[in-house]
């Protein structure tokens, strides 16, 4: 895993975008589907801080992230934005299957601890309990991430949102 390098996915062309796609959409029971490739294209256009890992020139991972000043509509990052004035929200964050439990998770989220702690802004996402990810939240917790509250929408589905202080 010594040739992981990351790119920004703003720039990224359409066929690794439709990579990106096919990657979330392996995850869409957790992270919601994106429906067209199109959607991803204009989440990525309103982000700002997104991300994906090659290893060897293959795509083995991606992040999608907002600060506070974002446009984007979502409930989750509505939440955090009604707590903090300045904050880092991790939107999605996709991993290949073949790679893993490999660290390409704890290589994304130390990239974002060193861009949070040098602005000591909190670093915000939420994790499924209804389904429930418990990769995820084992994950967030090893991370350092605490437990700040839970919302359940429906009887289908529940997230727990964390928050790490930088």
């Amino acid at each position: 895993m010594n040739d992981i390098q990351i790119h920004d996915l703003k720039k990224a062309d359409k066929g690794i975008l439709k990579e990106i796609f096919k990657i979330n959409e392996g995850y869409n029971r957790f992270l919601g589907p994106l429906e067209s490739l199109n959607n991803l294209i204009e989440l990525i256009k309103r982000s700002n801080y997104s991300i994906f890992l090659t290893n060897k020139e293959q795509i083995c991972a991606f992040l999608v992230s907002f600060r506070e000043n974002s446009s984007y509509q979502s409930k989750n990052y509505e939440f955090f934005k009604n707590r903090f004035e300045r904050f880092f929200y991790i939107d999605r964050i996709g991993v290949v299957e073949s790679f893993k439990n490999k660290g390409l998770g704890t290589f994304i989220y130390n990239k974002i601890d060193a861009i949070c702690i040098k602005d000591k802004l909190p670093i915000c996402a939420e994790v499924n309990i209804v389904p429930i990810n418990e990769e995820s939240i084992k994950f967030h917790e090893k991370m350092g991430f605490k437990k700040v509250s839970e919302a359940y929408s429906n009887s289908n589905y529940g997230v727990r949102y964390y928050e790490k202080c930088m």
